[in-house]
């Protein structure tokens, strides 16, 4: 039991990390996800409007507010000791991550490349939160077996 929960940590660190090097193509140049949470936080409080529609560069603020709330409930859940808390937490943190990655790829390709590229970065973390999913499933139906 302990084994699953140090993997599922280590998928946890390593799911939140490759999300954080996402490649975004910002302004005139490219970023990483893990600047864009840092940064959403002071444009949310200098009336900032939470907005997901438009074009990338109105809605990447808002994407990584989103991603920013999400890394927080991934890590949060690995100092939870109850167990229901932790998967809440685990859950609605890998969701609202998904939910990021669909905004930062969701657009026209052909008129501007940055989805594509954001997207084809964020495959290494698709791959490792689809993981963390399963670990997260996996320990949950292995205790119904246990009952």
């Amino acid at each position: 039991m302990k084994i699953l929960k140090k993997i599922k940590r280590n998928s946890i660190i390593l799911t939140v990390i490759l999300h954080s090097f996402i490649i975004l193509g910002v302004g005139h140049g490219i970023g990483i996800m893990g600047i864009i949470d840092i940064a959403s936080i002071p444009n949310l409080i200098d009336n900032y409007g939470f907005t997901l529609s438009g074009e990338f560069n109105d809605k990447i603020m808002t994407i990584g507010f989103i991603s920013l709330i999400g890394k927080i409930l991934l890590i949060f859940s690995l100092f939870q000791k109850k167990e229901l808390s932790e998967k809440i937490f685990e859950i609605i943190g890998i969701v609202l991550l998904w939910i990021s990655v669909y905004f930062l790829s969701s657009g026209n390709w052909n008129y501007n490349f940055v989805y594509a590229i954001a997207f084809w970065t964020s495959i290494p973390f698709l791959i490792s939160s689809l993981n963390l999913a399963f670990l997260i499933f996996k320990k949950q139906r292995k205790n119904k077996l246990e009952c």
